[in-house]
């Protein structure tokens, strides 16, 4: 199984955390902290899946979500 999988959110432990999981299950996992950075990933790379917090220090997920 392989795909590509964004994770934003702030907080680095949940992240990590989340990337590990994904990860060891076979997929390619790409993390951002901020919405700028999710935006810039996703300028240069395709997404399968988006898994993104509401709270961001520079936005609110769900307007990014319907940017992306």
């Amino acid at each position: 199984m392989t795909g590509n999988i964004l994770i934003i959110d702030d907080e680095d432990q949940l992240r990590k955390l989340l990337s590990r999981i994904i990860s060891l299950e076979g997929f390619k996992v790409d993390e951002a902290a901020t919405i700028k950075a999710a935006l810039n990933i996703l300028s240069h790379k395709e997404m399968d899946v988006i898994l993104c917090d509401v709270r961001l220090p520079d936005g609110h997920g769900f307007d990014f979500v319907k940017e992306a």
